[in-house]
C-alpha cells in the first residue's frame, strides 16, 4: 500500500474527521504558512479548505505522497486516534507499518543526522508505480501515472455509477424522468447507482429505495436562508456534497443542466471516473421562442455545451433530431450514441376507454413562464377559443403551472380564449399524469421547437389520441417508425400564428367529434409502438458503454 496511489476513499475519510484541524495537519505535511493563508482564502468553509490542502499535497508530491506518508503526519498531529479508526474501517491498512515519524519530524531527525526515512515512506527517492492500482480522485496533476484501477472492493466487480442531477422524481418532466429511467436501466444490470438531488422530499426517497439508489442530498447548516441551486452543484460540491462515493467508475451528467457539473466533479475530485454527457437541448432551435437575453446568449451557451461534451468520454443524445445535431456539432470526436427511452410502465399498463359524453378535455403539458411559444401555449389558448366556439362543453386542462405561472397563463387566457374553460393544474408525477390521460379525449404538444417530446410518447404509451407538432423530435422518431404514425403529427406554420392555430383548431375539433374511431386508431399506435420495443438497441449501447 505505501507505494500505491492513495485510494479516494482514504482521503475522503480523512477529510470529513479533519477538517476542523486542517491547518494543523497542513503544518505537518509541510506546507508554508503563506500556501495555508491562500487555500484558506480560496474556500468558505473547513470541509472545502482540508480538501483542497489534500488534493494540492497530492499534486506536489506526485508519487511521494503515499498513505503512510499522510498516517505519520497525521500521528505527529496528534490524530492518530483518526489512523487507528481508518484501519479498523479499512482492514487492508492493517498491512502499513505502524506511524513512526511525518514529513516535519523526519526532516528534523535527517538535519540532526537522525534515522532514515524508511521504506515507503520518505519525501525524497522516486516511487515506482507499476502494478499498483489507482482509484478515482487520485494524486491529479503532476502526480505519478498510474495504471488501470481496480473496481471497488467486495463481491461484484458491477461499475459504480454517480449520477448528476438537479432531483430524483418525475415532475419537471423529460430530462428528469429520463435520469431516474437511466438509472433504474443501470440499477438492473447490477450496477451500484448514486444520484445526486438539490433536495428531495419523502416521495423521491421512497421511489429511489424501490429503485434501487442511494441519493446524495446536499448539506446545509441551520439558520442558513438559501435556497438549494445547481451552483451547489457545480460550484460548491466540496462543502455541499462532501460525502460523495469514493470509488466511482462512472459519471453521468444532463446537458445542459448539470453537464457543467459532472464535468467539474470529475476533474476536481474523480479524475479516473469516464465522464457520460447526455444532451437533452438545442440552444439554436429553442431560445429563439423565450426572451431577447435567451436569443442573445446562444453562441455562449452552444460553446459551453460543446466545451463539456468536449471533456466528454462517451455521449448519448435522446431521440434522432438531437443525436443528428450533436452528431454535426461534435464531428464525431467522441463515441456518440442515440439513447430512446422506454416509456414508463404507469403508461404503457394504462387501459384508457372512451366514453361518448358532451364533455371534452383538451390536455396539455409543460410550463408556461418564458417558455410559452417556445411550447405552443399561446397557439393552444387561440385554437381553444374556436374549439370552445364548436364544442362549447369543452374544457382545457394544463398539467404544469405553477403558483408563480399563473399570472401569465391567465393572461394569454384573457387575451385569446374564453374564460371559464381553462383550468390550471400544478406540476405532478406521471402517476398525476397518467391520471389526466385517463381524462382526456387528446393530448397536446405542438411546440414549435422540442428537442424530442417525452409526454407525447407517453401519450402515445397510454392509448390516448395526441397531436404533436412536426418540429419536435418526437415527429421525427414516429416518421421514422411507421407511415400510420403520421395521423399524429401536425404542421405549425411558423411564419402565420392565426393560421397555425386554426390548423390545430380543426385537427383538435376533427378527434372530439371522432371520438370513438379517434380512440380506436389510439390503440392500435399504442400496440404498434409497445410491440416494435425500438428502444432495445439504444439500451444495449448504452448499457455497454458502462460495462454491462
Amino acid at each position: 500500500m505505501s507505494d500505491q496511489v492513495i485510494p479516494f476513499r482514504y482521503i475522503f475519510y480523512i477529510n470529513n474527521k479533519v477538517s476542523d484541524k486542517w491547518k494543523h495537519l497542513a503544518g505537518f505535511l509541510g506546507f508554508d504558512p503563506s500556501i495555508i493563508t491562500n487555500i484558506a482564502g480560496r474556500n468558505s468553509d473547513d470541509i472545502s479548505r482540508c480538501g483542497d490542502m489534500l488534493g494540492e499535497w497530492q499534486r506536489r508530491k506526485g508519487g511521494e505522497a503515499t498513505m503512510g506518508v499522510l498516517m505519520e503526519a497525521l500521528t505527529d498531529a496528534e490524530l492518530g486516534a483518526v489512523v487507528k479508526d481508518l484501519k479498523k474501517k479499512y482492514p487492508e491498512l492493517e498491512e502499513e507499518p505502524m506511524p513512526q515519524a511525518g514529513p516535519i519530524e523526519r526532516a528534523l531527525r535527517e538535519a540532526a543526522g537522525g534515522a532514515g526515512t524508511g521504506k515507503g515512506t520518505g519525501v525524497s527517492g522516486k516511487r515506482t508505480t507499476e502494478g499498483a492500482a489507482a482509484e478515482p480522485g487520485g494524486s491529479g496533476t503532476g502526480a505519478a501515472k498510474s495504471p488501470k484501477r481496480r473496481r471497488k472492493s467486495g463481491s461484484s466487480s458491477k461499475p459504480v455509477v454517480l449520477m448528476i442531477n438537479d432531483e430524483y422524481g418525475t415532475r419537471k418532466g423529460g430530462i428528469s424522468t429520463i435520469h431516474r429511467g437511466m438509472a433504474r436501466l443501470l440499477v438492473s444490470k447490477g450496477a451500484e447507482v448514486y444520484s445526486t438531488v438539490l433536495e428531495a422530499t419523502q416521495e423521491d426517497k421512497i421511489d429511489a429505495a424501490a429503485d434501487g439508489l442511494q441519493l446524495i442530498i446536499p448539506r446545509t447548516s441551520p439558520g442558513d436562508p438559501r435556497q438549494p441551486d445547481l451552483s451547489w452543484l457545480t460550484w460548491d460540491h466540496w462543502s455541499r456534497y462532501s460525502e460523495l462515493p469514493p470509488n466511482i467508475d462512472f459519471i453521468v451528467g444532463h446537458v445542459n443542466i448539470t453537464s457543467r457539473a459532472a464535468r467539474q466533479i470529475k476533474e476536481q475530485r474523480l479524475p479516473d471516473a469516464k465522464l457520460i454527457q447526455v444532451t437533452h437541448v438545442i440552444p439554436e432551435d429553442a431560445n429563439h421562442y423565450k426572451s431577447d437575453a435567451r436569443v442573445l446568449s446562444i453562441g455562449n451557451e452552444s460553446d459551453s455545451i460543446l466545451e463539456d461534451l468536449k471533456h466528454a468520454d462517451v455521449i448519448f443524445s435522446v431521440g434522432p433530431l438531437l443525436y443528428d445535431y450533436y452528431t454535426l456539432q461534435t464531428r464525431q470526436v467522441k463515441p456518440h450514441y442515440e439513447f430512446l427511452p422506454e416509456p414508463s410502465d404507469i403508461f404503457s399498463s394504462t387501459d384508457v376507454a372512451y366514453v361518448d359524453t358532451e364533455a371534452k378535455v383538451v390536455l396539455s403539458v409543460g410550463r408556461v413562464k418564458g417558455v410559452e411559444r417556445l411550447k405552443g401555449y399561446d397557439l393552444i389558448a387561440k385554437s381553444m377559443d374556436i374549439v370552445f366556439d364548436c364544442l362549447p362543453h369543452t374544457k382545457w386542462r394544463a398539467r404544469g403551472v405553477t403558483a408563480e405561472d399563473f399570472p401569465k397563463s391567465k393572461a394569454i387566457i384573457q387575451a385569446n380564449a374564453k374564460k371559464g374553460k381553462f383550468t390550471p393544474l400544478m406540476y405532478g408525477t406521471q402517476e398525476d399524469l397518467s391520471k389526466d390521460m385517463q381524462k382526456a379525449n387528446v393530448v397536446l404538444m405542438p411546440s414549435r421547437a422540442e428537442p424530442f417530446g417525452l409526454v407525447g410518447l407517453e401519450a402515445i404509451a397510454a392509448g390516448v389520441p395526441v397531436l404533436v407538432s412536426h418540429k419536435s423530435g418526437l415527429a421525427w422518431f414516429l416518421r421514422s417508425q411507421d407511415p400510420e404514425f403520421d395521423r399524429l403529427i401536425v404542421e405549425i406554420d411558423d411564419d402565420d400564428d392565426e393560421e397555425a392555430a386554426k390548423t390545430l383548431a380543426k385537427r383538435i375539433i376533427k378527434i372530439l367529434k371522432d371520438g370513438h374511431r379517434e380512440f380506436q386508431a389510439a390503440r392500435k399506435l399504442k400496440e404498434k409502438l409497445l410491440t416494435s420495443k425500438y428502444w432495445e438497441a439504444s439500451h444495449r449501447q448504452f448499457l455497454e458503454a458502462f460495462g454491462l
